[in-house]
């Protein structure tokens, strides 16, 4: 098992509580606050788990795309049109985590019991389908 350092630990707390703000505004009707929140939680913990690197992989020629529309997303959101700023968030996080998704759906399938049960059911595993085959995503 890989031994975390403190900063890795932080970060994908971080990451987790991220990813619950996020989940947590979406379901509470694009509540902005909650929105931001996870925002924010989601690039600190990005931040402390890359290090230095999270720089390099934002501001990177080919992802400028995904870089700028998923910080437009986050400024419309702070903004106050949560709906509007999370939709183009979502096309920035496509365009950024696009090319590491079929790593992480073969990762989840051999590691978390019944993640692959879960994937293989018709309407997820067409999704599933079509984003591990590379040739079919819209990069």
């Amino acid at each position: 098992m890989a031994m975390f350092d403190d900063n890795k630990k932080i970060g994908i707390g971080c990451c987790g509580l991220g990813v619950i703000c996020l989940f947590l505004g979406l379901f509470l009707l694009f509540d902005r606050t909650l929105l931001a929140l996870g925002n924010v939680a989601f690039l600190l913990g990005l931040a402390l788990l890359m290090g230095k690197k999270v720089i390099k992989f934002f501001f990177r020629k080919e992802k400028w795309k995904g870089t700028s529309a998923f910080f437009a997303g986050i400024s419309i959101i702070i903004y106050g049109w949560p709906f509007v700023g999370f939709v183009i968030e979502m096309y920035g996080v496509w365009k950024l985590f696009a090319a590491f998704l079929p790593n992480l759906i073969s990762s989840l399938q051999y590691t978390v019991p019944g993640a692959s049960a879960v994937m293989n059911t018709w309407p997820i595993s067409v999704v599933v389908g079509a984003i591990k085959d590379n040739r079919r995503l819209p990069l």
